[in-house]
Parts: structure tokens; sequence; C-alpha cells
């Protein structure tokens, strides 16, 4: 009797909720389940879960998954893999030591804005592969944070890890650390011979750091064997204890993975990945060091062994359009997919009916929560230009549409800051939720200036990059090129609309000259809120 194919689960856990996706070998997705877990927001600034309550989510949207996919599916797994948001899960003694009874900071908490800019203005050489600049997106601030603030609460803290590699904890019972997220977000250098940086640690009152839980072993890159499914977790979820579980990464890479397509060794200067969701990563690969102020990195070995990744970023995109949909006076005061769609469908019409004089005297920057790329600023605040009483629902629609051409707007911006730095950038491969919003793509299609956008014929392409990533832990493959190579989907290079190239020409000069001006007045009005301004 011929043996069923072998089948590869990948589990991705976003902002608000967990996903699960299961591949077969090719690429091909076969099922998908969901299920969503509460943010917590304490205080203004805060961001923070429940470790519990994520894995709830985890298990469910494991079980659903293989449900759904038919019932010889689960015993036909051969590897599993996690990604997740860049937030972070600390391990205690006693009570939580966060507020709400939790345990994780989620990536968006911005509590350590100040601790960002007194390790940004130490000069440490940390801040060569962080763009020249710290964000308060990055671990080492929030525990400073902590530290700082709640020293009992940190006293309690036994192990700090990346929300994927504790996801993998809990899977297999093993604690491992995945490079990916050591080098990517924590005072961690890995091409150096000690990694840690243990004089701004001290500095941080965080000098006992790297002595916490598994962090002393060193990390594992990503696609090693991180251990096998424990027998009560797999009674839970179904699958075959033992099963292969992979070293995973952060969501941004995993979706990276999931649109660069075949061959993209050979094109590697030229491609940059666009990971658009709550917020938008743009993930980008060099063979050399190069140092670019204002992007993340370059991180060795992030994802491929012997490769350098940059980072750069807008740290609200989706989410700034779920603001608008929530709080616009004429909007409909709350975010969901089906008021997207609303939205998107009547300015689609309004833009074939009145063309480039639709909001033209919109226009903003888009930068709610700081700015991660060109400036790398966590502080600065957005622009607009052009608002009114904004009540009807046309001026709602203009909103939006502002909002939604800022961001495209934007992103030509850090695509052009890294071409300047190296790159050859012509190829952007959109992944992520915004792949779904119609306007979205319109606008990155035809507002990239002389840029391609490349679509992937694959619906969920996180999913598919972590899947990859369990195909190399399960040893159905060699390594991520090779799993790229026999799953990457097959691709789109989608033409720009040559009516709509003047006005977005017009659109990005208006941005440029609003970007320096926000950031004069910037600097002006921290200067003015400095100690000893009358």
């Amino acid at each position: 009797m011929t043996q069923a194919p072998q089948l590869l689960l990948a589990v991705d856990v976003g902002t608000l909720s967990a996903r699960a996706g299961l591949f077969d070998l090719t690429g091909r997705l076969l099922a998908t389940a969901a299920c969503e877990f509460p943010l917590l927001r304490p205080a203004e600034h805060q961001a923070v879960y429940r470790m519990d309550d994520i894995w709830q989510a985890v298990e469910e949207a494991i079980r659903r998954c293989l449900t759904s996919a038919g019932a010889d599916a689960a015993r036909r797994v051969a590897g599993l893999a996690f990604d997740a948001t860049s937030s972070l899960a600390l391990s205690y003694e006693g009570s939580p030591p966060l507020a709400g009874d939790a345990d994780v900071f989620c990536w968006m908490d911005h509590r350590g804005e100040a601790e960002a800019e007194e390790i940004a203005a130490t000069g440490d050489r940390l801040l060569d592969y962080t763009g020249g600049s710290m964000s308060p997106e990055m671990h080492t601030p929030k525990l400073a944070w902590l530290a700082r603030h709640d020293p009992q609460a940190f006293a309690r803290v036994s192990g700090v890890r990346d929300l994927c590699d504790e996801l993998a904890r809990r899977a297999t019972g093993e604690d491992h650390h995945s490079l990916c997220g050591l080098t990517c977000k924590w005072a961690y250098l890995p091409a150096d011979a000690e990694p840690w940086r243990h004089a701004l640690l001290e500095r941080l009152g965080l000098a006992r750091l790297p002595r916490l839980g598994a962090l002393p072993e060193g990390p594992l890159p990503v696609g090693r064997r991180h251990g096998r499914v424990m027998e009560a977790v797999a009674a839970r979820l179904g699958l075959p204890a033992g099963t292969p579980v992979a070293i995973g990464l952060i969501d941004a890479e995993a979706g990276t993975l999931g649109v660069l397509g075949r061959g993209f060794a050979a094109s590697m200067n030229r491609t940059v990945a666009l990971i658009g969701g709550t917020s938008t990563c743009y993930m980008a690969f060099a063979p050399d060091e190069r140092r670019i102020p204002g992007v993340w990195g370059p991180f060795k070995d992030a994802v491929f062994p012997g490769y350098w990744l940059h980072e750069a970023g807008q740290s609200l995109a989706g989410a700034a359009l779920d603001s608008v949909l929530a709080h616009h006076p004429g909007g409909p005061h709350r975010a969901s997919a089906e008021e997207h769609a609303a939205a998107v469908r009547d300015i689609l019409a309004l833009l074939e009916a009145e063309g480039p004089a639709f909001a033209a005297r919109r226009h903003l920057v888009p930068d709610f929560l700081g700015n991660r790329s060109p400036l790398g600023d966590g502080s600065v605040r957005a622009l607009l230009v052009g608002v009114g009483e904004d009540t009807s629902r046309r001026a709602f629609l203009e909103a939006y549409y502002a909002t939604a051409r800022a961001l495209a707007l934007q992103a030509r911006h850090i695509i052009e800051h890294l071409n300047a730095h190296g790159y050859a950038l012509d190829r952007v491969a959109l992944s992520g939720g915004h792949v779904r919003n119609p306007l979205m793509v319109r606008l990155y299609r035809d507002a990239l200036g002389d840029a391609s956008l490349v679509l992937s014929d694959s619906t969920e392409p996180v999913l598919l990059g972590t899947a990859m990533v369990a195909a190399v832990g399960a040893g159905v493959q060699p390594d991520l090129f090779a799993a790229l190579e026999a799953m990457a989907p097959a691709q789109e290079s989608l033409t720009p609309d040559p009516r709509w190239r003047a006005a977005h020409e017009a659109a990005y000069r208006l941005y440029l000259k609003l970007f320096a001006f926000r950031n004069e007045i910037e600097r002006e009005a921290k200067a003015l809120a400095a100690p000893g301004q009358d």
C-alpha cells in the first residue's frame, strides 16, 4: 500500500490571533484555521498578553485546522514550526510580572521610549546594527523599563524568550532560543566573539539577563530542530507524539520567506519583501555587511546563514487605517474586515469618477507611533494637512484614502533610502494582510516609483514561510534556500497604471516636504520641552 504524502504544519501568532496552516511538500495550502486571543491595554503606551491565552488559542487553531483537513491529516504531519510577532514572553516565580496578570510584552508596547532614547545616547556599538537609534519596540528598552519601574516584578522573572521560542518550548518541553529573534531584537551581536553587550546591559540594570533560562547556551539557526512534540501536547492536538518542531522565527521574517520566490539567490539585491499588516516591515538581504541609518540591522544569520538582513518598517500601517474607521467622525466607529471592504469599495468608485481630484488637498506623514524608517525616531508623530470639520462620510473616505496613499508613499521613501545605501531594489514582493485590501494593492502598484509590485500566488504567505521552516526542521529539505525552490508559489509582476503616475509623483513631492517640515517642528518642540526653557 502506498504511503500517504507527508504534510507540514505551520502556526502564525499575530497581534490578535493564532492561525494554523497545513501544507503539502510543494507548498500547496490544504487547510487553515484561526482563533483569537485578547490584547490587554493596562495603561497608555502599554500592550500586554497572558501567555496562557495565547497558547490556548494556538492549540484551538491547530485542532480546527487538522479537523478541517480530514481524518488522516494529523498522522501525516512530518514537521511543525512556529512564527510569531516580536513579542517577549516572561517566565516568573510567584505572581505575573506585568499589570493585568500578564506575562508577555506585545511588540507594540512603547512604555520604554525614554529607555530607548537613553540607549541611543550611549553610542554603544549595538547602535551600528539598529540603524543608529533604538526603537522602544526592541526588547531591551522594555526590560529596562520593568527593571527600573517595578524592580520587584523584574526580580521574579526567571526566563525571557521571543514569543516564537516560548511557543516551541510549550510544544516540546525544551528551552532554546532562535537566532532570528536574538539577533534582531536583543542587545546581542552574533558576529562578535562575545555577542552580549554586557556593559550596556549593566548600565540599564539588566546585567543578569544573559544568565536567564537557556540564554547562556546560545541561539540556534532558523530551521534547526528545536525538539519534538510532547505526548501530553500531542494528545490534546491530535498530532503524533514526537513530531519534529523546528527553531522558529519572527512573523515578518516568515512572511518574507513566503514571497521571495524561486531564484531568490540570484535576485537578492533587487528584491525587498513588504510585509503589510498592523505594522509594515521591509525585509532585504545582502551577502555583505551594510550599515544603513534608520534601518534595523544588518542582522547576521537572522534567516539565511551567512547573509545579513536589513529590516525597515512602519510601526502603524493597517492599524492606522483601523484608527480611521474607528475614530473618524464621519466613519463607522468600528474597525472590521467588512468596514474596510465597504470603505475601499466606495473609494475605488470615487477614484474612477473623479480621478486625482479626489482628496487632492489631504496629505499626511503617517507616523502615528513614531517613525521606524528612514528616520529611526520612535517619538515623532504624524502630521496632517487639509483637515476640516470632517463630519461627513465623504470626509471619512478622503481621510482613509489619504492615509492609505501616505503609507504607500512612505514605502517608496523607504525603498529609495535602502537603494541609496547599496541596494538596487526594483522588485517589491507584497505579503501580509495588505494583499487583501484592493486599495493598498493598487497604491503599491502605482505609487512606488520605478519599483514593480510582485504578487505571489499564495493566500497565506506568512504561514507558507513557516511551513518552509518546518520542512527544514523535519529533514524534508536540507536548508531554507532549497525549501524556497521546492515550495515557493508562482509570482506575477503588476504593471503600474500610467494614468496615475503624474498624480502620485506630485503627492510624493508633497509628502517629502511635509516629512522634512514635520522633522523640523519636532526638533523645535523637543527644544521647547527641554529642562530650563521658559
